[in-house]
């Protein structure tokens, strides 16, 4: 089942240790000090390591440190000590250790600790694979990046002519028949807005600084979704901070806001209510966009943020990446934030080096 590293000085408990562990199904590897077995303690090579504390010459906590401290092994290290205390324990813990076992040591004890051991490990392994997976497509997306303008325009050119095409067919047909082109006409342009997206998230980001006061950012980006249809029915509050100016990228943190508010329509089905804040704090300036929707379930709030990660049938889960991506290329953070009642909050935190100074004031405070 597992590979478990067992050290121990005393002969007959490390027999009886690794028959406990054996019976199990575990594969051991013993040794009555760390360098007997020390090839075998490398990152991804062992699932758990068990030593014992006192030992000569190298003793346990040495071990740890040698193990966790140097080697940078994440596996678990299960200390056996004869003298339990609680300063032991929290220095054990402090230098890195798992779990540990008073003597004597019981089979019941034994398997408890490896059983938690082993739980521990696999988070670690899947959490892992998830990174690697996830660097893997961020990998091809950069890739992708390189030739984005080009593809960019390949796919928007034949889009367009179609789009006009069809606008002109449907100027020739009656009102029901014209009520499909524009059907056609609205998905073209809703393929036409995921390619942006996906093509944005994959090209490098340069930044283009500039001066912006927050209201106007604001402004432009409510002006914007405010044609939308998943947008039509809703009502905006603005909370924003009288001569709050920014030092940023107004384009792509426009697109941040745009796409935040956008969600924020489609999360309540066009007909509901958006607050939109934007204050300074003593960290930096703050954004937040909530809404009154259904909220976003516990177990996707990580997820969310990652490329190709939607809980809509229809989305494509760069958005929220792509939002992340901008944030975090300014110096801040993006997350969901708890608040009273339903919906979800939106936040983003700016570094201090984003409020330049004192801006006129937009007329668009609340």
């Amino acid at each position: 089942m597992a590979r478990i590293v067992l050290i121990d000085d005393e002969a007959r408990l490390l027999q009886t240790l690794a028959r406990f562990l054996e019976q199990q199904g575990h594969q051991v590897v013993r040794g009555s000090s760390f360098h007997a077995v020390e090839a075998q303690l490398r990152p991804g090579l062992f699932e758990v390591l068990i030593t014992d504390i006192v030992m000569p010459d190298f003793d346990g906590m040495k071990v740890l440190q040698e193990v966790v401290g140097e080697r940078q092994c994440q596996e678990p290290v299960i200390l056996i000590t004869g003298e339990p205390n609680l300063q032991t324990a929290s220095e054990a813990v402090r230098r890195g250790a798992f779990d540990y076992i008073s003597k004597p040591v019981t089979k019941d004890k034994l398997l408890e600790a490896v059983s938690r051991g082993l739980r521990h490990v696999q988070l670690l392994r899947e959490r892992d694979q998830a990174r690697q997976m996830e660097m893997q497509v961020l990998k091809n997306l950069a890739a992708l990046g390189e030739s984005a303008s080009v593809l960019s325009h390949e796919i928007r050119t034949p889009i367009t002519s179609l789009r006009h095409a069809l606008r002109a067919v449907g100027d020739k047909l009656g009102v029901e028949d014209r009520v499909l082109i524009e059907e056609f006409v609205g998905n073209l342009n809703r393929i036409e807005r995921m390619l942006g997206q996906t093509l944005s998230f994959a090209k490098p980001l340069q930044l283009q600084l500039q001066q912006m006061d927050a209201g106007e950012l604001v402004r432009r980006a409510v002006q914007e979704v405010g044609h939308l249809p998943a947008f039509a029915g809703m009502s905006v509050d603005q909370e924003i901070e009288s001569g709050l100016s920014l030092r940023v990228d107004p384009q792509l943190l426009g697109e941040v806001l745009t796409n935040l508010l956008r969600n924020a329509g489609e999360a309540c089905s066009g007909k509901g209510h958006v607050t939109i804040v934007f204050r300074r704090e003593a960290s930096g300036p703050v954004l937040e966009v909530g809404d009154d929707g259904p909220g976003v379930p516990a177990n996707l709030r990580e997820e969310i943020f990652k490329p190709f990660r939607s809980s809509k049938d229809y989305g494509t889960g760069i958005g929220l990446a792509f939002c992340r991506k901008v944030v975090e290329s300014h110096g801040g953070n993006i997350g969901l934030v708890q608040r009273p009642g339903d919906g979800a909050c939106f936040r983003v935190a700016l570094p201090p080096a984003a409020a330049a100074g004192p801006a006129a004031p937009s007329g668009e405070s609340r």
